[in-house]
C-alpha cells in the first residue's frame, strides 16, 4: 500500500511541474489541447484534463475533474485497465480505489464525516470485509462470506467495551463473546453460544457466583 501512496505522491508532483513548465512558455489561454507525443508515449492536455498514453496507445495516466468537480487522479497498467484511482465521493471525502489486474475493484479506502474505513472486495465485486470507524464513532471489523453474508464481527460494543459476535452461514448468531450487563452483573465477561437458528444454548460468565 505505501508504493501506491508514494506513486500517487509522485504522479501529482510532476503534474505540477508540467503546469508551470508549460505556463512559463505560454501564457496565452489554449482553446486546443496541447499534445506532446514522444517515443515513450503521448501526453495530452487540455481545459480540466491530463491524459499519458503508452508507446501502444493505452491510457496509462489521467488527472481530470469529475462529474462532482472534484480532482480525480487514475493510473492503468498496461493493457488499459485500470489500477488505482484517488478521489473524492460526493459530498468531497477522500477515497483510494485500488483494482487488479482486469481492472476489477479489491480494496476502497474512505474517509467520511465520522471518520475512516477500508473496505475489500473479491473477483467478483462482493464485500469480504470492513475496518474502521462506525457512525456510533466506535471501531471495528465486520467479515462477510461470498454471498456478501455477514460472518463475524470483532470490534466495540454500545457500551465501549470490547465484542466479538459469530454467525452461520444461515445469518443467525451463533457465538457471543463479551460484557455483561444485568442485575447481577456490570462488565463481567461472557461467553454464550446458540444453536443453528441463534437460539440460546449455554453461557458462562467471568463473576464468580455462589
Amino acid at each position: 500500500m505505501k508504493q501506491y501512496f508514494t506513486g500517487f505522491f509522485t504522479a501529482a508532483c510532476l503534474t505540477t511541474s508540467l503546469f508551470l513548465f508549460v505556463g512559463a512558455q505560454n501564457n496565452n489561454t489554449q482553446n486546443r489541447p496541447l499534445i506532446i507525443a514522444g517515443e515513450r508515449g503521448t501526453t495530452r492536455i487540455g481545459g480540466g484534463f491530463i491524459e499519458i498514453d503508452g508507446p501502444s496507445g493505452k491510457k496509462l495516466f489521467e488527472v481530470l475533474v469529475d462529474g462532482s468537480n472534484h480532482g480525480q487522479l487514475s493510473m492503468f497498467n498496461k493493457n488499459g485497465r485500470r489500477t488505482s484511482s484517488l478521489s473524492a465521493s460526493e459530498e468531497g471525502d477522500g477515497g483510494l480505489q485500488v483494482h487488479n489486474n482486469s481492472g476489477t475493484r479489491v480494496v476502497d479506502i474512505r474517509s467520511s464525516s465520522f471518520g475512516g474505513f477500508v473496505r475489500t472486495y473479491n473477483s467478483g465485486s462482493q464485500q469480504t470485509a470492513y475496518l474502521g470507524t462506525f457512525r456510533n464513532n466506535k471501531g471495528g471489523l465486520m467479515t462477510y462470506n461470498e454471498a456478501f453474508d455477514l460472518t463475524a464481527f470483532v470490534g466495540t460494543s454500545d457500551k465501549s467495551d470490547g465484542k466479538i459476535a459469530l454467525f452461520n452461514h444461515k445469518g443467525n448468531n451463533i457465538v457471543r463473546v463479551g460484557a455483561l450487563y444485568n442485575d447481577k452483573h456490570t462488565a463481567d465477561g461472557y461467553v454464550s453460544l446458540h444453536d443453528r437458528y441463534g437460539d440460546y444454548g449455554w453461557r458462562v460468565s467471568g463473576k464468580n457466583e455462589e
